[in-house]
């Protein structure tokens, strides 16, 4: 089944492309959002993101073929690399939701990268902590944030100065 299909059995309360919101409580404008990311970024990424509970994830993945995982309580979202969906968690505060997509739009990234392309494998035999991809992936996420962070300040700055 593809992932429209899946999809389009459940309510969607906003949608940006493949950008799909199927949490009521998220409280920011999904379109804005994806403008903001791809902004920062420089680049834009055309694999789909789910924004979700890692219940409504794991049915989803389940309904595309995949085995549940049974560790996602814990996260803020994850690259599901063997159905090609970024899902994500925890929305409820805006930087760190950010830095959220930004690491996970990072792994969508490195499948791109000679240097990460076989890391995957490799990695999941490791603790978290110790591995290559995930070190990247919060690397590029802080500096995408702190870039980001710097051009809002900028912006404010000059949006006072013009006030005056």
């Amino acid at each position: 089944m593809k992932i429209n299909q899946t999809l389009n059995k459940r309510t969607i309360y906003q949608q940006a492309d493949s950008w799909y919101v199927l949490d009521k409580e998220f409280q920011w404008d999904v379109s804005t959002l994806k403008q903001t990311v791809f902004q920062c970024m420089d680049e834009e990424i055309h694999t789909p993101i789910v924004f979700c509970d890692s219940c409504e994830a794991n049915k989803i993945v389940s309904e595309l073929g995949e085995e549940e995982a049974e560790y996602l309580q814990l996260a803020s979202g994850i690259y599901w690399r063997e159905v090609g969906i970024i899902f994500i968690f925890r929305f409820d505060d805006y930087l760190p939701l950010l830095e959220t997509i930004f690491h996970e739009l990072r792994h969508v990234m490195q499948e791109n990268i000679p240097e990460f392309k076989d890391r995957f494998e490799v990695d999941k035999h490791l603790p978290y902590e110790q591995r290559l991809i995930e070190k990247d992936a919060f690397h590029f996420a802080k500096q995408t944030l702190k870039r980001y962070k710097y051009s809002h300040e900028n912006l404010k700055k000059r949006a006072s100065k013009q006030a005056i």
